[in-house]
């Protein structure tokens, strides 16, 4: 079961740099899997391609870990390092942390898929080869990605779990809770403001979408 101590045990980045980067793998991918498979049998005919076509699967592959793994790998890393600072920075107010941390995921996840993009573009000739065309599509596929309609849904959904020890470790110290009433509270707030990135994305993404 998930405890502040998964925090300050795994995801610190008080712990050497290897290990911590290593961590973080593992959870970012973790996180990732659960959501994958969601997607894969939700959509239609989108599994009996994957085994049928090894080219399809391979740019599938391609796409996860060019795509999803960077995105949610720096998200949870950013997001990590905030919650080891706000821990150590006593004057950082509950409420201020929370807005914060919400706002601060979702512009990082946004940001990551504009850079994806870009490099896709370059590296892959993806979206024609087109720096300005990658760019121009990271609003219309982002606004509509809780809705699971394309694969950066996915993504979407896998920083919660990275939120919800890095909020809950926080909101743990700052209440300094003793009962299981308590405790139980903090593990149910953690796990609301965990899922503030989900509109905070969509609301930027439109946002995006508007401006390009």
């Amino acid at each position: 079961m998930l405890s502040p101590d998964t925090f300050r045990q795994s995801y610190s980045p008080a712990l050497p740099f290897g290990r911590f980067c290593w961590n973080v793998s593992l959870l970012s991918m973790a996180s990732i899997l659960p959501f994958l498979f969601v997607y894969v049998v939700s959509t239609p005919n989108f599994a009996a391609m994957l085994v049928t076509n090894s080219t399809a699967l391979g740019r599938f592959l391609r796409q996860v870990m060019t795509n999803g793994l960077p995105v949610v790998f720096i998200v949870n890393y950013i997001g990590f390092v905030f919650a080891h600072n706000t821990l150590n920075n006593p004057d950082r107010s509950e409420i201020g942390y929370i807005v914060l941390d919400g706002l601060l995921r979702s512009a990082t996840f946004i940001a990551i898929h504009i850079l994806v993009y870009v490099l896709s573009a370059d590296l892959f000739g993806s979206f024609g080869g087109n720096r300005a065309t990658a760019v121009s599509v990271v609003g219309p596929t982002l606004e509509r990605s809780f809705m699971f309609h394309n694969i950066s849904g996915v993504y979407l959904y896998a920083v919660v779990p990275g939120a919800f020890i890095a909020l809950l470790a926080v909101l743990t110290q700052r209440s300094g809770e003793t009962s299981d009433t308590s405790k139980s509270k903090t593990r149910n707030i953690a796990l609301l403001f965990s899922l503030v990135s989900i509109p905070g994305v969509t609301v930027l993404s439109y946002a995006l979408n508007s401006a390009t």
